[in-house]
């Protein structure tokens, strides 16, 4: 497999940050892992040692989006509710984007509304 794709499986390594660690260590785009020579492979667990991603990441990110639910705040309110969160459309689609069958995200919107006014 070449290096960049098997880097870029982990959760949180996408183009860039696949591009600049190859830089770093002086990995051409297209070699494969096979052919990495063992310091480079080492220098490469360490700095991926060190770098939040795979289970970290995920754990903060919900962290994160479980405290804005918390603390009441817009974005947390449209991802309770599983509505857009970043600002697209609802207008049309709704249907699609929030599915009115989904029992957890209407009785959060009851709640929500109950406590609101």
């Amino acid at each position: 497999m070449i290096a960049t794709k098997s880097l870029q499986a982990f959760f949180g390594i996408g183009d860039n940050s696949s591009a600049r660690l190859m830089s770093r260590f002086n990995i051409h785009p297209t070699c494969r892992v096979g052919e990495l020579a063992n310091k480079q492979v080492l220098d490469l667990t360490a700095v991926l040692s060190e770098m939040k991603i795979e289970n970290d990441l995920r754990r903060e990110v919900l962290n994160d989006i479980k405290r804005m639910k918390e603390t009441g705040t817009y974005r947390g309110r449209r991802h309770a509710l599983g509505l857009p969160v970043r600002g697209q459309r609802t207008r049309t689609q709704v249907g699609f984007l929030f599915p009115l069958c989904d029992i957890s995200a209407c009785a959060v919107f009851q709640r929500h509304m109950r406590i609101c006014g």
